[in-house]
């Protein structure tokens, strides 16, 4: 069974077309060509799918790098940590 933090990898991997080595810690909403406001939209779709969330349009404006979007799952109850 695939952990939380390769679903987390593998949305954006599929959302936004990325090869593997280019999803990381330092991944930022505008940082690649891919991750324009279009890809936004797909990637919050993708991470809603996988992670059976809803987010607000606060969140998906909070939701603008690799490492935010994690802080914004662990508050909906996304567990990163004890897997």
């Amino acid at each position: 069974m695939m952990k939380n933090i390769e679903k987390y990898r593998h949305a954006f991997i599929n959302a936004l077309d990325l090869e593997e080595d280019e999803v990381g810690e330092d991944l930022v909403l505008g940082g690649t060509r891919e991750w324009d406001s279009i890809g936004h939209m797909t990637l919050i779709s993708e991470i809603e799918d996988v992670f059976d969330v809803s987010l607000d349009s606060e969140w998906i404006t909070e939701f603008n790098s690799y490492r935010s979007g994690m802080e914004v799952l662990k508050r909906l109850g996304v567990d990163f940590d004890n897997e």
